[in-house]
């Protein structure tokens, strides 16, 4: 220590001195203390570093384990992970499996709904073969049954013909059977006439080429020309004919020729179906917009399972031999055609056998425009029951018949002469056009087929003659061709008017005399 001087005693310094070191022992006994409590503080802090240390592997270890567990999961979750890949990849192919078993399922039950399809179109289309087999076979059994019919109904009034028009022996018959066979003739002629118009009739509607001459109808006066007709068969068999008109049930529009033969035809088949002494009424009435005809009888009436029937063509409900009942079948079916053609309908109604029956016929009040009917070329009509004795006069009017028939020749020349004409027959078409300059004839009456040349290039020459020579002259076909097209191929051809056989005397001789008149 460096001596420092000091003018105190020694003592004093000496004590000084004593008692710096002992404040320096102190300090340095404090600071022992100090180290000691720090030397302790750092063992402790080595002991609790030495836990942390120890903590501290602990953790490194739990984290070297959780890694080594990590790593594990990652193992097992990249093996889960590759599993799932599999089993998706799995699902995937039994996904698209399952998709094509779903199609092939559906393409099996398509299959099987077309199997099941073909089974029953075959079980339909062999119901279908047999109840067309059947329909065949009813329709085969009706056809014969209808040409039999109606060799039967053609036959019968021939033979009265036949057998009259044989024994009726010029100066040797009386006069009275005379009167009679003529008239049997008459009738049976007549009978014949009408099945030929109803055949014709029912080809034309099948055809779709029935005409209508559509005008104002007084339905009325239809109905009384029609009961009028009529009348001879029901007095015949004792019955009474009644009508029931409506006056509010006003006219309506049609062909008043067409409607008369439905109101004939019904009368007729409620005549035929009634038993003598019977009833048969006529009743016309207004329902609505609708005329109703209804033709009611006391007749032997229609069974239940036949009504659906009864306006078939050529369906009878009996077609024995002995049934009693004429005709073929047709009147009812051209009733329901003709009465579609005007617009309207017809129904039946029975209460069954033997309670007669009921036919209603319902036309609208307008159907279509009437038609302006005052001078066309439909040839005049007159009524089977006029005399001949009562037709015009046809004196003065030259008169050429051209036909290659001489029994047809004879027939017309014979009715042109009664009623006072100029006749001149030619059997050919040469003939004819060799005549016709040199006699100008005011009428010509020809047929239609005729061999050598027909009608229709006879007329065309005839048209090709000039207004000197004759090519003028008013022409008339007389012809069996008695379909509608035949009638207009007639018109077309040149002729003037088309005359269907067998004509009534009466009505050739209007037809002649009113060409006459207008030439």
């Amino acid at each position: 220590m460096p001596h420092v001087a000091t003018d105190k005693p020694h003592d004093e310094l000496l004590a000084e001195l004593r008692a710096g070191l002992a404040r320096a022992q102190a300090a340095l006994q404090a600071a022992q203390a100090d180290l000691l409590a720090s030397h302790a503080k750092l063992q402790s802090a080595v002991r609790d570093l030495a836990a942390k240390q120890q903590e501290l592997d602990s953790a490194q270890a739990d984290v070297a384990t959780l890694r080594a567990e990590l790593a594990a999961s990652k193992a097992i979750l990249q093996a889960a992970q590759a599993e799932l890949s599999s089993a998706l990849a799995t699902l995937e192919s039994a996904q698209a499996q399952l998709g094509a078993s779903h199609d092939k399922l559906k393409i099996a039950e398509e299959e099987l709904t077309k199997l099941r399809t073909v089974s029953q179109d075959a079980l339909d289309i062999g119901q279908t073969e047999r109840t067309r087999r059947a329909e065949a076979e009813r329709l085969g059994r009706i056809k014969d049954e209808f040409l039999a019919n109606l060799s039967h109904e053609i036959r019968t009034p021939l033979n009265a013909i036949l057998g009259w028009s044989q024994m009726l022996k010029p100066g040797k018959t009386p006069e009275s059977e005379l009167v009679e066979g003529l008239g049997i003739i008459t009738r049976n002629a007549r009978t014949q006439a009408r099945l030929i118009d109803d055949l014709l009739d029912m080809s034309r509607i099948i055809s779709g080429k029935m005409r209508l001459e559509v005008q104002r109808v007084d339905l009325p006066a239809v109905i009384d020309a029609a009961i009028e007709s009529v009348k001879p068969a029901a007095n015949a068999k004792g019955m009474k004919l009644q009508k029931v008109i409506d006056p509010l049930a006003g006219p309506v529009t049609g062909d008043p020729n067409r409607l008369q033969q439905v109101v004939w035809n019904l009368l007729i088949n409620a005549i035929k179906f009634t038993p003598k002494g019977g009833k048969v009424q006529v009743v016309v009435e207004r329902v609505n917009s609708h005329v109703e005809l209804s033709v009611s009888d006391t007749g032997k009436g229609i069974a239940p399972e036949f009504l659906p029937y009864v306006f078939e063509r050529f369906s009878q409900a009996d077609v024995s031999i002995g049934k009693g009942f004429g005709g073929l079948g047709l009147g009812l079916a051209i009733v329901k055609s003709l009465a579609e053609l005007h617009g309207g309908s017809v129904r039946v109604k029975s209460g069954g056998a033997d309670k007669g029956s009921t036919f209603i016929v319902s036309l609208p009040i307008s159907i279509v425009r009437t038609l302006d009917t005052a001078e066309n070329l439909q040839h005049a009509k007159v009524e089977p029951h006029d005399a001949l004795l009562h037709s015009p006069d046809l004196a003065g009017i030259k008169v050429m018949v051209v036909d290659d028939e001489a029994d047809a020749i004879a027939l017309v020349k014979r009715i042109m002469e009664d009623r006072g004409a100029a006749v001149k027959a030619c059997t050919s078409g040469a003939e004819c056009l060799a005549c016709v300059p040199g006699l100008r004839p005011h009428v010509v009456i020809m047929d239609i087929g005729m061999r050598e040349m027909d009608g229709y290039t006879l007329i065309g020459k005839l048209r090709a003659l000039t207004l000197d020579q004759g090519g003028r002259t008013p022409a008339v076909a007389l012809t069996a061709f008695a379909r509608s097209e035949d009638r207009r191929q007639a018109m077309l051809a040149g002729f003037d008017v088309h005359v269907a056989k067998p004509v009534e005397p009466g009505e050739l001789v209007a037809v002649v005399s009113r060409l006459a008149r207008r030439n």
